[in-house]
């Protein structure tokens, strides 16, 4: 094809295969060197695997996803800015991996406000209200939302590196979209080729880590990824008009903010969390993915069900930002309430079978006299 001749197309294909093939080729080394380690994902109640995993396979798709996006050569302020932060993500997370979950909630809350704080002095911040304060607390609010969203998600084989994935597919398609229309260089040729990594070191770790998974990706994984992928959303070209440009990110990520949000409602309204270290803390096995097993769904079908609708809901951020009035960009954004509203339905009736399922069933005395009687 005639765009393929062209230097950024043929730098996101180099990118993408140059990310999958070193997190393919180094996921079995770092399956065997983790398990000698004693860096396992340990069985309890809370967790769906029956035998000990090894976790921390996010250190092997950091190295992969950086390696490739280093290799063009290409640096900006910004760019700079999103690998700083990445690599203190992905660094904290596999600390937590090591110890077994030994950094506390509020630190890692704290590592999140503090790698916002970098990104902002590299220039990555969301320019909304041209109030600087209040642009830089509400990209605060959104990194950690989304970087705590992925971490929440990251419950069952595949899910979180599958959605990771489908996202940055869509941030890749806009990025191509938007060269096809200027064919120069904008801040959107960087975007492309950092979601260009994030797709090939996903898809090299899914081979490993789908049902039955050989290995988890652990903290350093989902926080490097949920954090990423953030920051990209960040800095995308979405729109002109700011209020629909923000909407776009939100859509596209909708499947983890979406189960973030609710789950931490449903857990503050049947009074399970009462404090924000609770907050932080609680972990539980009430997600959309747990949700769908409730209703009968298999692992895989659930994991599978989950990424279809994040495709429908990045087919919808696409719709939006080709959007060429606010019609067009209301029904774009109505299609993706319309996605959430179906999930809605399906988590509440998956909650209501699972309470008459685990319903315990009222003990009747045995009374031998009433049954001569009836007899």
């Amino acid at each position: 094809m005639y765009w393929l001749t062209h230097y950024w197309p043929r730098t996101y294909i180099t990118v993408g295969v140059a990310a999958f093939v070193l997190a393919a080729l180094l996921m079995p080394v770092a399956i065997l060197l983790l398990r000698r380690l004693r860096m396992l994902d340990n069985v309890s109640p809370e967790k769906l695997h029956k035998t000990p995993v090894p976790r921390g396979g996010g250190i092997v798709m950091f190295g992969a996803f950086a390696v490739a996006a280093v290799l063009p050569g290409y640096r900006s302020t910004e760019f700079n800015g999103v690998m700083i932060g990445a690599f203190i993500c992905m660094a904290v997370g596999a600390v937590d991996d090591f110890y077994n979950g030994g950094i506390r909630g509020v630190w890692k809350l704290a590592t999140l406000v503090v790698v916002t704080l970098i990104l902002e002095r590299f220039g990555v911040r969301l320019d909304i209200f041209e109030w600087a304060p209040l642009d830089i607390f509400l990209t605060i609010v959104w990194i950690v939302g989304v970087t705590s969203a992925f971490n929440g998600i990251d419950n069952m084989d595949g899910l979180a590196s599958g959605i990771a994935a489908i996202v940055a597919v869509v941030y890749l398609f806009i990025a191509v979209q938007a060269w096809l229309v200027v064919r120069t260089e904008t801040s959107l040729a960087w975007f492309g080729m950092l979601a260009a990594a994030l797709i090939g070191a996903n898809a090299g770790f899914l081979i490993y880590n789908f049902k039955p998974a050989r290995i988890f990706m652990g903290d350093s994984g989902s926080f490097f990824l949920g954090f990423t992928l953030a920051a990209l959303g960040v800095m995308g070209e979405w729109t002109p008009n700011r209020l629909i440009s923000c909407s776009i990110p939100v859509i596209v990520l909708g499947v983890p903010l979406f189960d973030f949000a609710y789950i931490l409602i449903a857990r503050i309204m049947r009074g399970e969390t009462k404090s924000l270290r609770s907050i932080i803390d609680h972990c539980g096995m009430d997600h959309l993915s747990h949700r769908l097993t409730w209703m009968g769904f298999s692992q895989r079908q659930a994991v599978l069900f989950i990424y279809l609708i994040c495709v429908a809901l990045g087919v919808s951020g696409v719709l939006v930002r080709n959007s060429v009035n606010y019609l067009d960009a209301t029904l774009g954004i109505l299609q993706g309430l319309s996605v959430f509203a179906i999930v809605v339905i399906l988590m509440a009736v998956a909650n209501s079978r699972h309470k008459r399922q685990i319903r315990p069933v009222e003990h009747v005395p045995f009374e031998p006299e009433k049954l001569k009687k009836g007899a």
